[in-house]
Parts: structure tokens; sequence; C-alpha cells
């Protein structure tokens, strides 16, 4: 099973059925939705009933590096209350089946200076999101970096790694495993698959397509789509053993679909 980020939240107004094709076609489940003020709730509904009637899940995503401090914790409050308010005026069909956080907060400046006082002020705001969530059926999942189980819980002598406190307090975890080899993907996860299948919770394993200015290894944005199915498969077979293993998120629904546009166009101009 398959998951995808969807960044560019206009596409839904013009591209839905193009979108849920190239869903279908690839295997995708579930899409995780940047959520924009721009874009009316009615043009969600469409997109998510369309999305619905292929068997296509939509979560609600949003969040920033600043959510994870207390001063910006209304942000993501008010976002969980657009998407409850959202729901509880839609039909089931247009509902969003959860919500997830993508808030990275080791790109703020603090969290060199002061990561345990930024970990503790995370925490909490995971806390409060899970209270929040308590009062709906949505599912909540965190986007994370692969090495956060090398990151401590700053409570109880920082023993614990902090990706086994937020498993322990989300329903699933998305990991930005973001390598461009099979093995190295599943090495650097599976920490938090280990952790996952003790906690019987849930784990995406992502990999990056787009473009990355992190060196080489990170992304298959310039692998061919046989080398990518290859891996995506290896990785498959790896993972399968583990039960919180839900499948393979794709970075991003953008990128995915640039690279099999230029791979179609590729194979139309050698004919």
């Amino acid at each position: 099973m398959k998951s995808t980020w969807l960044w560019d939240t206009d596409r839904i107004v013009n591209q839905k059925e193009e979108i849920v094709s190239f869903a279908k076609r690839q295997g995708v489940k579930i899409i995780f939705l940047q959520v924009g003020k721009e874009v009316k709730d009615e043009e969600y509904r469409h997109f998510i009933a369309t999305a619905h009637q292929s068997g296509v899940e939509v979560q609600a995503l949003n969040g920033r590096p600043g959510w994870a401090l207390n001063e910006h914790r209304d942000e993501a409050n008010e976002f969980m209350s657009w998407v409850q308010n959202y729901n509880a005026s839609s039909k089931p069909e247009e509902r969003f089946v959860g919500v997830q956080f993508d808030v990275e907060p080791y790109l703020l400046k603090q969290w060199k200076k002061s990561q345990d006082v930024v970990v503790q002020e995370w925490m909490g705001n995971i806390r409060a999101w899970m209270d929040q969530a308590k009062a709906s059926d949505l599912k909540v999942g965190v986007a994370v970096p692969f090495w956060l189980n090398d990151v401590m819980n700053p409570n109880g002598g920082g023993t614990q790694p902090l990706s086994d406190w937020m498993i322990s307090k989300v329903d699933y975890l998305a990991i930005m495993a973001y390598r461009d080899q099979a093995d190295q993907i599943y090495q650097v996860s599976e920490h938090m698959l280990n952790e996952a299948d003790k906690q019987n919770k849930q784990i995406w394993v992502g990999v990056e397509l787009a473009k990355s200015e992190e060196g080489p290894g990170v992304s298959f944005h310039t692998s061919t789509n046989q080398h990518l199915n290859q891996q995506l498969d290896q990785l498959v077979e790896l993972s399968d053993k583990h039960p919180s293993f839900v499948g393979v998120a794709m970075h991003s629904y953008e990128a995915w679909e640039s690279k099999m546009s230029d791979a179609t166009t590729a194979v139309k101009t050698t004919r």
C-alpha cells in the first residue's frame, strides 16, 4: 500500500480527476493533503468525495517548525478545529479521515541552543493535539525524521528515545527515511518499526522523489523508474515482517507525477 503527500492544494480545484486517477493507478490509498485557506470548503468536499469513490482516503496535512513551541500552539489548535468543524458540516464521504502534523522543529534556531526546551514544548503540544482529537474520530499522525530515535525524551533521566514516546502518543508516524537504496531505507526505519510493533501502532516509511539539496544518496529524483520500483519492492519485502508497517509514503505527489510524466514523454519521443 502507498500514500503520498500533496502540497499544492490549488491542484485539487482543477485537477481532482487527474490526481485521483494517478493515485488509483499507483496503488495509493491515502493522500496527505496540505490544507490551504485559499481553497474553499466546497472544493475539499468535491475532491475528497471523488477520491472516496476510488477507494482513496484523504488526511489533512499542515504544520511548520514554530508549531512545536508553546507560543504557536493556538495555530495548530485552529487547524484541528477547522478540520473538526469542516467534517461536522460535511457528508461522510466528504470528510478527512485524519490529520498529519509536519512540524520539524529541528529547523528552528532554538533547536541548537535549547533542544531540550524545544522538545519539551513539542511534547506538550502533541499531548494537546491528541486531547483535542479525542472529540472526533480523526487519526493523528506526525511526520518525523529517521534520526528521531537519537533524540532523547528529556524526562525520566533521558533514556527513552523521543520516537518511542511519540509512538506511544499518536496513531502513526510517517518516517522521512530519505535514502535511495532499500536496505538503507529499512535500516534507518527499523528502530521505529520495532517499537511500533510493540505498541501496536502504525508506521509509514517515506521515500523522497523530489530534488534534494542534501547531497547524493537521499532521493530517487535522478533514478530510473525501473530502479525506483525495484527498490520499493525490496523495501516492502524487508518491512512486511513488521505488523506496524502500513506501506510506503511517496514524497511528494508533485515530484512523483512529474517523474512518471517525464518517463512517459521519453518513451513517446523514442518511438
